[in-house]
């Protein structure tokens, strides 16, 4: 275990036995203080982990996750039967033997399980359907069920049950063999399993709807609040992004990564095209400098990532002690906790330094320097990081306070830092063919969304850009500049929209009807209006800028385009033949049943 933790990947073997039994010491001490640390300050334990949190932000993530699950499920059926059935590269047999984990000695083809407890520890090791039977009709039979289970977890339908079986399912065909799958497989693994311990059906599901539904109809007399969510799943998918990220740029330690011609030669590999044309453009952007800088900027990014998660922290801080609620301990506490802190930072400083001392390679360095003179740079740089960077942080919340609000805001903010995420993945997208990398990287930025910035997103989805001068917009002469500001300025200056506007009768019927339809107003679009016209039960939309009252199937088409979960029936709206049924699929959904 500490070889991993001290070895790059794929490096050659080195012989750490000399200092083995310090480092491991080490680390098990460092454990300790980290323990100790949540042992003296409980209440930082409890603030971290065992808090409840609105639910939406996961609810979003199930869906978006779940999409990008299914779509990579689908990008498999050109080569489902090469890649898993007994036509294909692998018999049962062989793939079990190279991959099958505990199933090769406690499984038998013709006797079957050694025992029935013996069923237990094969799952438990690398496990697939595949590796007992992989016939072209298993195979495709356990396909489809993989694909009906995603969509349901999707659509949040027994949402728990769903979850667990798509993880279940699809590890069956990420765990018979590993030739077809890349690192963001690992990563769609890895986050299926955390939300599977995460209670993701409380929002944006058909299970929520069905619950609140039947609350208000039993007799609710206030429309029923989404249940609160254990945070601490949540947390630990933003920890691993943060670990994937750091751990990611950490590695990146060749010599193209400091020259700056790694990107370029990423570009240049045929085998990840997109345009014929690739390699013109790719030599051209190295020329001028932009690869080279992207580069480093990209290893730069990666690496200190973790400096989000500490603005996530220091932004709660702050407004906790703002607002008073902060919990004051005692001086001894305190300063006890100082005290581990720094114990964790040497020990991480002591075993990066024998990192360094052991892997680093004076012949293949950008910098002549002994591997004597890498360990103790390593070592201050490791120390000195932290306490530079937590005296400027004091420092500037003494004496500069805008500066530490703009620190705060941009520095260690979530704009920065995952901005830079979706702008590189997007780029990587557009010039390289992995995938679907890029869409499991985007879509583990959702955790960190809290809800009041998910808020923030449905209300600028749901805005209009304000025109020239038109409130806070400025006004700029024409010109290049104006050109350059005008999209950034759309972006920026956005006002409401004008409202539907929902008439309705007063009856009770009617008013829990009007309470369904509140709960699918994301994008406060809608503003109720009693109308004793309507008839009992009814619903009668007024769009904007038009006059005319729709009732029945119209009235339910009229609300497509502002409901986000009715989106997807948007294209049924296009098509006249198609057009009243979706209405009435809408107006279906509100009744009272």
């Amino acid at each position: 275990m500490l070889a991993a933790l001290l070895a790059p990947a794929k490096a050659p073997a080195v012989d750490l036995s000399a200092h083995m039994s310090l480092a491991t010491g080490a680390l098990w001490f460092g454990l300790g203080c980290a323990v100790a640390f949540f042992l003296v300050r409980p209440e930082l334990w409890r603030r971290l982990w065992l808090e409840r949190v609105d639910p939406r932000p996961a609810g979003l993530f199930r869906v978006v996750f779940g999409v990008v699950v299914l779509w990579t499920l689908l990008d498999l059926i050109p080569l489902l039967r090469f890649l898993f059935t007994d036509e294909g590269l692998w018999l049962p047999a062989m793939a079990r033997k190279n991959y099958g984990g505990e199933l090769r000695r406690l499984w038998d083809p013709e006797y079957g399980f050694e025992s029935w407890w013996s069923v237990v520890p094969a799952l438990w090791a690398k496990f697939s359907l595949f590796h007992l039977r992989a016939d072209p009709a298993f195979v495709w039979a356990v396909f489809g069920l993989t694909c009906a289970s995603v969509t349901a977890m999707i659509l949040g339908v027994k949402t728990r049950l769903s979850t667990l079986l798509s993880w279940f399912l699809v590890n069956t065909f990420y765990s018979y063999s590993p030739v077809f799958y890349s690192g963001g497989d690992t990563v769609l693994r890895v986050f299926l399993f955390l939300g599977l311990l995460t209670r993701w059906g409380e929002a944006y599901s058909l299970d929520a709807w069905w619950r609140r539904k039947r609350e208000l109809l039993g007799g609710s007399l206030v429309v029923p609040a989404l249940r609160k969510i254990p945070a601490w799943p949540l947390r630990l998918m933003m920890l691993q992004l943060a670990i994937i990220y750091c751990a990611t740029g950490a590695l990146k330690s060749g010599l193209t990564w400091f020259d700056g011609t790694a990107l370029y030669y990423a570009l240049s590999l045929d085998h990840f095209y997109r345009h014929p044309v690739q390699i013109q453009i790719a030599t051209f952007l190295h020329w001028i400098g932009f690869l080279p800088l992207s580069t480093w900027t990209t290893k730069a990014w990666e690496t200190l990532f973790p400096l989000a998660l500490v603005g996530v922290a220091l932004r709660r801080f702050e407004r906790e002690v703002s607002a008073g609620t902060w919990p004051k301990v005692q001086a001894w506490r305190r300063l006890l906790s100082y005290a581990l802190i720094a114990a964790v930072v040497g020990v991480l400083a002591y075993v990066g330094g024998l990192t360094a001392w052991y892997y680093y390679s004076p012949g293949e360095a950008p910098v002549a320097i002994t591997r004597e003179q890498a360990q103790a740079l390593v070592v201050a740089g490791v120390l000195a990081f932290p306490a530079l960077l937590l005296g400027a942080y004091v420092w500037l919340r003494a004496r500069r306070p805008r500066a530490h609000a703009w620190v705060l805001r941009w520095l260690c903010g979530k704009r920065l830092w995952l901005g830079i995420g979706v702008v590189m993945h997007l780029v990587i997208d557009v010039a390289m063919n992995v995938g679907t990398f890029v869409q499991v990287m985007l879509a583990v930025y959702i955790p960190w969304l809290s809800a009041s910035e998910l808020d923030a997103v449905w209300r600028t989805l749901m805005s209009r850009p304000l025109a020239e001068g038109e409130g806070d917009r400025p006004k700029h002469r024409p010109g290049w500049k104006a050109s350059l500001l005008r999209p950034l300025d759309r972006l920026r200056y956005r006002g409401p929209r004008e409202p539907y506007v929902v008439h309705h009768a007063a009856d009770e019927a009617s008013i829990r009807r009007v309470a369904l339809l509140r709960m699918w107003d994301l994008g406060a679009r809608l503003r109720f209006e009693t109308d004793p016209s309507v008839p009992a039960g009814a619903l009668v939309i007024v769009v904007p800028g038009d006059k005319t009252r729709q009732a029945g199937a119209e009235a339910g088409r009229a609300l497509v385009p502002i409901l986000p979960g009715f989106w997807w029936l948007y294209p049924w709206c296009l098509a006249p033949g198609l057009r009243t049924l979706a209405g009435r699929v809408v107006l279906r959904t509100f009744e009272l049943r």
